[in-house]
């Protein structure tokens, strides 16, 4: 309770002898008459206000963050006395033991030679650098290890943050978010909904690092994802970038606030990010389908990478060889059968042959049930429940869509199959393995 008034003891040079029992009964408790209080101590009435104002403004505490072995002494007493002297509404709301922080995982220790002065590190790093170093190492309960190297990277990190947001910010804006969106546009706004949802749930659980986790790295992978995708498209469209890069400084500014400040104010942004709201996921901009579409491409490439790597092969020419239609109908049966529980093959077998079509290619339909089981058994409940309320891909149309740049990435020539196409080139009878979500590949 003193930290709340401390600054204005110090500030206007009030002395120990005014300091009386009546003013910390009226600045905490609210009991007695200010002015009366006032004049007998000759503490200004503004003042005293001002003290009795922020005592509330503060309390009661939301959180109380003390070290582990404050608990059977320190921490214990606070409840004591904040019991003892309160009424129940101005008591701690909760108390959080931290951790300690550990230098490159030793005990910081003089006699070991490995503490960093503050001041040293500042000059070396700089402050939101080492806060989030310390940060980003452990969670509250958890004991945090602090590494020069990861200061570094941090640093490193912020760094290309502000050049990313000068140049977003040098380019006049093209586009806008009321035109006409690619599918790439919809999933990029669709993660960064979803990235604001996730670092959200985390604060609220007081789960900094894996805040950070979300805002620093994982919504970074997926801008320069997004780059990547939209860099030879023609379709740039700045408004996209910036609403991405706005969003993520308001939620780093807890973590890294003089960054902040300043991209904020590079960015345009008005007032300051300390008093700006913490962003708000939009649902409208949620695109499950987009979210999918993109995976299936980022999947696509990996899989061709993967054989490249693994074959050591130059490619001249890449063929994808798409599901057909009656595939996609058994996946989603399976999908929704397995979200009642675990599916079994010749379960699903004799519903499907209850189907004419089916009894007729008996054969292909039993091979493609034996792969898909074990796989859609083992989908997590959540992503199920996504491709069945997505439905049917078009991968062929997403995949042309994306076919300039797998050529680019790829450096060879893509061909985009269905595998129902009556007269398909197909040499080593890949597209029979053609799978929903995963197409066959055949590499010349």
């Amino acid at each position: 309770a003193y930290y709340t008034i401390a600054r204005h003891i110090k500030m206007h040079n009030i002395q120990p002898n005014q300091l009386t029992d009546e003013v910390f009964d009226y600045v905490f408790l609210g009991i007695g008459n200010a002015e009366q209080i006032a004049e007998k101590t000759g503490i200004n009435l503004a003042v005293l206000e001002d003290m009795r104002r922020e005592f509330l403004y503060f309390y009661p505490l939301d959180s109380r963050h003390s070290a582990h072995e404050l608990i059977p002494n320190h921490l214990t007493f606070m409840i004591f006395n904040h019991t003892a002297i309160f009424p129940e509404q101005l008591w701690p709301k909760q108390i959080v033991t931290n951790g300690v922080v550990t230098m490159e995982g030793a005990k910081m220790s003089k006699s070991f030679g490995n503490i960093i002065p503050l001041r040293e590190g500042l000059a070396t790093y700089g402050a939101d650098p080492i806060r989030l170093s310390v940060l980003a190492t452990a969670e509250l309960l958890q004991d945090a290890d602090f590494s020069p190297s990861v200061a570094k990277a941090m640093q490193e990190k912020l760094e290309r943050l502000y050049k990313l947001v000068s140049q977003t910010t040098q380019v006049a804006e093209e586009g806008n978010l009321q035109e006409v969106l690619t599918t790439v546009d919809k999933w990029m706004l669709s993660r960064l909904q979803e990235h604001v949802m996730k670092a959200t749930e985390a604060m609220e659980k007081l789960e900094v690092r894996k805040a950070i986790q979300t805002i620093l790295f994982e919504l970074d992978q997926d801008l320069q994802w997004y780059q990547k995708r939209i860099k030879n498209s023609g379709k740039t469209k700045t408004s996209i970038i910036r609403e991405v890069l706005k969003t993520q400084i308001l939620m780093l500014a807890p973590f890294a606030p003089h960054m902040s400040e300043e991209l904020w104010e590079i960015m345009g942004g008005k007032g300051f990010t300390s008093l700006t709201p913490w962003p708000r996921p939009d649902e409208a901009k949620v695109d499950a389908k987009a979210e999918e579409s993109e995976a299936l491409i980022m999947g696509v490439l990996e899989d061709t990478r993967n054989i490249l790597r693994a074959t050591k092969t130059k490619p001249r020419k890449v063929f994808y060889y798409v599901a057909a239609p009656w595939k996609w109908y058994v996946y989603l049966k399976a999908l929704e059968k397995s979200v009642e529980g675990k599916i079994a093959q010749n379960t699903l077998m004799r519903e499907l042959l209850q189907n004419q079509e089916f009894k007729k290619k008996a054969k292909d339909l039993a091979d493609f049930v034996g792969k898909i089981v074990e796989e859609v058994n083992q989908i997590p409940p959540e992503k199920k429940q996504r491709i069945i309320m997505v439905g049917q891909i078009n991968e062929a149309q997403v995949l042309k869509e994306a076919e300039d740049f797998l050529k680019d990435e790829l450096n060879a020539e893509i061909v985009i199959l269905e595998e129902s196409e009556a007269q398909l080139y197909d040499p080593k009878g890949k597209a029979r393995l053609a799978r929903p979500l995963r197409p066959a590949i055949y590499i010349e």
